[in-house]
């Protein structure tokens, strides 16, 4: 709800919370049936009640569960947002419409009912429960069998667990383990039926009463447990809801009554405002945990600012697309004059400016007492963690609003400056990045560095900003565009005028010379620089591998690389681009690498696994070959930082020290690619080109010739790479030896230029906060989300953040530790890669080849027809069935290196489901046409059109007895495994 509060200013949380409330009445009205049936039956009986009078009344087992749901929503859940209406302060009423009361009427009245109900019922088995043992006074739902139905479900995972306990609800304590164990497992698959809804022991009657009696004691939800207007700073957030209310009535909004809310007609929206701010930086100074907890800055925005401004720019909007104001949308109550909108607008946003900066230098106080006892205990309380991290977290979103402000008050410079410090401040969080990104794409030569901000905006560790992509998306070809209407073949005809026009007027003085110089410098660097950003829009596309569709072809995307290159070695040797810049590319190229073929989003290896499950047609070598073609460019890009880098190096008489490296530009950007080089050599769980760059050389006997092509780049883009790092290291062979012990432990964080890059995934397995290299595992990449105290005070007393500023002697020699600690890598190798050497994976590998040819079957428009030698003499029920028989051996011999390879599912797409749906269809054709698609019979493929229901049928029922078979085999190896579990305390 916070999060979407932040997101969109307008949305309004009272409707969700109207709903649920209005849901849980109904919860509480339909067990209150279910409690009076269950007294009804229970007073019937003339004996005092017992377990086996009780047993067979039907209401108690589904009573029970209701009143456990019930009695979670009364501890509080991080899912329900009505309990507002269940409040028992009646002077709330005050503030509420009449509709808003009948609904309060309505959950009071219900709640009330629900607990007499109960109450009855713990009255009349009091005696009841006096007789029971100790041994009933820790019972759980565990004991009882037939709840078991229900561990997992959601909204009974507080109360029913596999383990018998109470879990937290946050979001992130919610999983339990997902499979049962190996004795849940043996009882499953031994029973030939599974009973649903058998009869209770008179024993689970027992326990099943006591835990309704431990509800019924629980005395509902009160104003003491719920109500936090007993402060003066919560009194303030509750006057502040009736103001955000008013507000929200001055703009129409579908989800909320015209009267739902006494609008104090007397206060206009801009008095409502001012109020609620004073308000608001009340509580903000005051209790800055408490303000994170209520998203008190969220709402200072959404209310008292960015609603107002909204309002405006839409107003400006449709005067210059109409030339008039739709006069119906002026709602009542609203202070927007027609009349000089952009003139109120400025006028807004700069009269908010002061008061965001007073709030940023307030909060900014709070941060040194902080870190002054951070610093002198070695410990800290829970809750002043809570302060420095709120503190933070607020700043962050303070920079981020006032950024926006400067932005509408057209003042640039300082916005970027703000959004820079919100980076700082949060590394990991993309939003920062994505406002960068709409200021330097306002200013059209700086398309690669809108490209890089927008590539960090999306592939932020922590926070990814997803509104980012259709921005860069409209980016991307906007400079399609220009490239389109601007550039020519090459640049030799701008250099001839420029030349031509210095020659005409030799007289002109120097500095007149120096003028035509630059521009005409500067207009070949923004048509590189388009034309590198066109090319990573053409990886992140996909390269057309038989020229099918629109995309663009192969040879004319390997001609536009070399030109790259080209143009590159070229004006890096005329120093034109700066040190921050070349960074910024390495790492727009590094995200173009992961992302190539899949419009600029990563695919993981699990993803890969499971698109391949959902959709058998799908074929992940499309993705594999175009991220090998975008990861050759990054080694052929860094081969020319490593021959600028190894060339100024030698220039020096001197032998290599860091006084004679400090001010070569291409050591940083070179140590930034050789890293991420590396850590794609390592291993990536979201990079899946390796199979190009194996140097088996066998295998290029199964690949066509386009792929020959790709492998043949990508390997002498590796082995070029490769080379001049070597020539690097060799030349400072001396000087790495001078160094002392300290070098030897260094890491990225001890050089302060590569800070901007912390939080963004590409180089997270080399580059995070804490120097040490990262697990690339999905589930690993999170570090922490916001900066230290030290780290925020350092980002916030600087006038202005440096960037590239430039590395000291020592910055420099550890960078270089760091490059040469690249260079002694081997690169990748098939030792390194290739699994073949054992007898499984060498099924595996063999398995490939079968998929590949059972993938050239059927139509895919994106494998190239002749990508893989098919395989001619062999049927498509051949391959079929001995792909099966390789499968069926790796699923026997190892159950773990089965699941990694999700060798199950290959085996259902490619034996089974593949040559099935391909029956189906044909079926459904024949159906609707009467007669075959005699087109879509795709060479080899083994569908007889004659009889295609009584094959389907047929091919169905041989494969039964095969998963039978394999389903006996898997349940017969659980049975050694629960005795190991049995007899070892500990396993491995």
């Amino acid at each position: 709800l916070s999060a979407k509060r932040s997101k969109d200013p307008i949305w309004n949380e009272g409707f969700i919370m109207t709903n649920q409330a209005l849901a849980f009445s109904f919860v509480l009205r339909f067990c209150t049936v279910l409690a009076n049936h269950f007294y009804g039956h229970m007073t019937k009986r003339e004996n005092k009640p017992n377990a086996s009078s009780l047993i067979n009344i039907r209401s108690l087992t589904p009573l029970l569960l209701g009143s456990s749901f019930i009695t979670s929503i009364y501890e509080g859940s991080d899912w329900f947002h009505g309990l507002v209406f269940y409040r028992n302060d009646e002077s709330s009423g005050d503030s509420m419409s009449s509709e808003n009361n009948s609904i309060r009427n309505l959950c009071t009245t219900s709640q009330i009912d629900f607990s007499q109900s109960t109450a009855k019922i713990s009255e009349h088995l009091s005696e009841f429960r006096k007789g029971l043992s100790q041994q009933f006074e820790s019972v759980s739902f565990r004991d009882v069998k037939e709840y078991s139905e229900y561990y997992g479900f959601f909204p009974f995972h507080s109360f029913l667990t596999r383990n018998g306990g109470a879990d937290s609800r946050g979001v992130n304590d919610i999983k339990p383990s997902e499979y049962v164990t190996i004795e849940e497992a043996i009882n499953t698959l031994s029973s030939e039926k599974l009973a649903s809804g058998s009869k209770s022991s008179d024993l689970e009657t027992t326990i099943k009463v006591c835990l309704l009696l431990a509800n019924a004691t629980q005395k509902g939800f009160s104003t003491d447990e719920y109500d936090v207007a007993a402060t003066s700073i919560e009194a303030k957030l509750s006057q502040a809801l009736l103001f955000q209310s008013i507000l929200d009535e001055t703009k129409p909004n579908k989800n909320r009554s015209n009267n739902s809310i006494a609008r104090g007609e007397k206060s206009s929206p801009t008095t409502i405002r001012n109020e609620l701010f004073q308000l608001f930086r009340e509580v903000l100074l005051a209790n800055p945990t408490l303000s994170l907890e209520q998203d008190v800055i969220g709402r200072t925005w959404k209310y008292c600012f960015y609603g107002h401004i909204k309002q405006l720019r839409c107003q400006i909007t449709l005067k210059k697309e109409t030339g008039e104001f739709a006069i119906a949308s002026a709602a009542k109550g609203s202070d927007v004059v027609p009349d000089n909108l952009e003139q109120e607008l400025l006028s807004f946003s700069n009269s908010a400016i002061p008061l965001y900066n007073d709030l940023i230098d307030q909060y900014t106080k709070m941060l040194s007492p902080l870190s002054q006892t951070s610093n002198t205990k070695a410990s800290q309380d829970d809750s002043d963690d809570k302060a420095e991290q709120a503190i933070i977290v607020i700043l962050y979103r303070m920079h981020i609003n006032l950024g926006d402000l400067y932005r509408y008050s057209c003042s640039t410079k300082l916005a970027e400056e703000c959004y820079l410090k919100a980076s700082k401040l949060a590394p990991a969080t993309g939003n920062p990045f994505n406002q960068l990104a709409v200021i330097s794409q306002s200013q059209e030569s700086l398309t690669a560095v809108s490209l890089y901000y927008y590539a960090r905006s999306l592939m932020a560790t922590n926070e990814p900003f997803d509104k980012s992509r259709t921005n860069m998306l409209s980016l991307l070809e906007d400079n399609k565009k220009w490239l389109e209407d601007h550039v020519r073949d090459d640049d030799s005809h701008s250099r001839a005028i420029v030349a031509g026009n210095i020659e005409a007027n030799s007289s002109i003085g120097k500095r007149s010379q120096r003028e035509w110089i630059m521009k005409e410098k500067s207009a070949i660097n923004r048509k590189f620089l388009a034309q590198l950003v066109d090319l990573q829009w053409d990886f992140m596309k996909g390269v057309s591998l038989d020229g099918s569709d629109m995309r663009i072809h192969l040879d004319e995307l390997l001609s536009k690389m070399s030109s790259i290159i080209a143009s590159f070695t070229d004006l890096l040797a005329s120093a034109s681009f700066s040190e921050s810049l070349l960074c910024k590319l390495v790492a727009t190229m590094a995200f173009s690498t992961l992302t190539a073929s899949n419009q600029g989003k990563l695919c993981s290896t699990k993803r890969l696994s499971a698109k391949r499950s959902k959709d058998p047609i799908w074929n992940e070598g499309f993705i594999m070959t175009n991220q090998a073609l975008a990861f050759s460019f990054v080694l052929r890009f860094c081969t020319v930082l490593a021959n600028h880098f190894y060339g100024h190096m030698t220039k020096r008489e001197n032998k290599p020290n860091a006084s004679s490296l400090i001010n070569i530009r291409s050591l940083t950007p070179l140590l930034l690619g050789s890293s991420f080089i590396t850590s794609i050599y390592e291993g990536s769980d979201w990079f899946h080109g390796l199979v190009f760059y194996r140097n088996d050389e066998s295998s290029g006997d199964s690949m066509s010739s386009e792929n020959n092509s790709i492998r043949n780049l990508c390997t002498t883009s590796q082995i070029d790479f490769s080379q001049s790092t070597a020539k690097i290291s060799e030349h400072l062979s001396e000087f790495r030896k001078g160094l002392s012990q300290q070098f030897e432990s260094v890491s990225f964080r001890d050089v302060k230029e590569y800070s901007e890059y912390y939080g963004f995934f590409p180089f997270h397995s080399f580059l995070t906060r804490n120097g040490g290299a990262d697990s690339r595992g999905v589930n690993d990449i999170k570090p922490s989300e916001y900066v230290t105290i030290e780290e925020a005070i350092n980002t916030l007393s600087s006038e202005k953040l440096a960037s590239g500023s430039k590395s000291s002697d020592l910055e420099t020699t550890i960078k270089v530790c760091l490059l040469l600690a690249n260079a002694t890598q081997k690169g990748f190798s098939t030792d390194e890669y290739d699994v073949a050497a054992t007898s499984i994976e060498a099924k595996l590998s063999q398995a490939l080849l079968f998929q590949s040819i059972l993938d050239e079957t059927k139509p895919n428009k994106n494998r190239s027809n002749n990508s893989i030698a098919r395989g001619e003499k062999s049927s498509p029920t051949t391959i079929r069935n001995e792909l099966f028989q390789l499968f069926r051996e790796v699923l026997l011999a190892n159950p773990t290196l089965s699941l990694e390879q999700d060798v199950i599912g290959r085996t259902w797409k490619y034996c089974f489901y593949g040559h099935i749906k391909q029956l189906r269809c044909q079926i459904t054709l024949k159906k609707e046409t009467g007669e075959f698609a005699i087109a879509s019979a795709a060479k080899g493929s083994d569908v007889v059109p004659d009889n295609l229901e009584q094959e389907l049928l047929s091919f169905s029922n041989s494969a039964i007895p095969l998963y039978n078979d394999l389903i006996d085999q898997y349940t017969k190896m659980l049975s050694p495994l629960s005795q190991t579990s049995n007899t070892k305390a500990s396993q491995d």
